[in-house]
């Protein structure tokens, strides 16, 4: 009696010799076909790119012990290779630490930065596991982003060179919504510094694509996240989901999603994938889409009070 090969594949022994050839086949395919793209990249370096905004948050913490590292690694590895505009907003931040916001905009001369004061965060935030409210102030660089595409990312966050190679081929249309499947990315915390190509092929696990994105990519027209007013800032309980509520936003406002590739997630142990913890807030889902933000969403009639070049502080009138 013959034995067929989905049953060879069955037998205990066999099973694991297939299962751990599989990850290495799915391993070199995802090294290789990265590392082609970036040298393709590397080649078109300064060839024509559309012009992308990347809003990026955070607050001088302890959430992850090396936060300062990996932000200022994502955004020099982002800029070099597909953002021309980078909007910071420091949220919250604490009395006693340094403002993030000072080292960032003296390094990198394409980011403006915004401090969004505790007494804000405080008039506005109804859970009190919550010491960021992610998408408020994803809404308030939005709404400050001067470039034609926006891109709601985060700081650990870095864009696959597939999703480099077709954004800078795609013929952009300002009714398309970006989204991305999220591969996590191995760090050495507190030892690394800097992305390269080796660390962007080195992965951990692949998070299964859905259409709605994830938090870490989400890529939209000026057009369309004016169209959408932004995230939903009813949610002040809430921090998983709320990415998706807001594309769902979009699609009730006339959007189509496409897959642009990866994007690269520093792994760390304090990310929800890893387990949820009280400080991820509650979570949201696309009931009752669409909502509606009121006209001054993204803190949009704040006054802005320079704190140094290109730093500017948010006040609530």
């Amino acid at each position: 009696m013959s034995t067929t090969l989905s049953g060879l594949r069955n037998i205990p022994g066999i099973r694991g010799v297939t299962h751990r050839l599989d990850r290495f086949t799915q391993r070199a395919s995802f090294a290789l076909r990265g590392a082609g793209y970036y040298a393709l990249a590397e080649v078109r370096r300064n060839s024509a790119r559309p012009g992308i905004a990347a809003v990026t948050i955070g607050r001088n913490d302890d959430y992850m012990a090396d936060f300062r590292q990996r932000l200022h690694a994502t955004i020099e590895w982002n800029t070099r290779h597909l953002v021309d505009e980078v909007v910071f907003v420091e949220w919250n931040p604490p009395a006693d630490r340094e403002l993030l916001s000072y080292e960032l905009a003296a390094r990198f001369k394409n980011l403006r930065a915004y401090v969004v004061p505790a007494e804000t965060h405080h008039a506005i935030n109804r859970n009190p596991n919550l010491q960021m409210l992610e998408y408020h102030a994803k809404n308030v660089g939005i709404r400050r982003a001067r470039s034609p595409w926006v891109l709601a990312t985060n700081g650990d966050a870095a864009v696959g060179m597939d999703t480099v190679k077709t954004l800078r081929r795609a013929q952009l249309d300002p009714d398309v919504i970006w989204t991305t499947e999220r591969v996590d990315i191995n760090w050495r915390e507190n030892e690394q510094e800097h992305i390269d190509l080796l660390t962007s092929l080195r992965y951990r696990y692949f998070i299964p694509y859905v259409d709605l994105g994830t938090g870490e990519f989400n890529l939209a027209s000026k057009q369309m996240w004016d169209r959408s007013r932004g995230y939903d800032e009813s949610l002040v309980r809430h921090k998983i989901g709320c990415d998706r509520r807001g594309i769902a936003q979009m699609l009730a406002h006339g959007g189509r999603i496409k897959k642009a590739g990866t994007v690269l997630h520093l792994q760390h142990p304090t990310s929800c994938v890893e387990g949820v913890r009280p400080f991820h807030g509650e979570m949201a889902t696309i009931e009752g889409v669409p909502y509606t933000n009121p006209e001054d969403w993204g803190l949009a009639n704040a006054r802005e009070t320079p704190l140094a070049e290109r730093v500017w502080r948010l006040e609530i009138e």
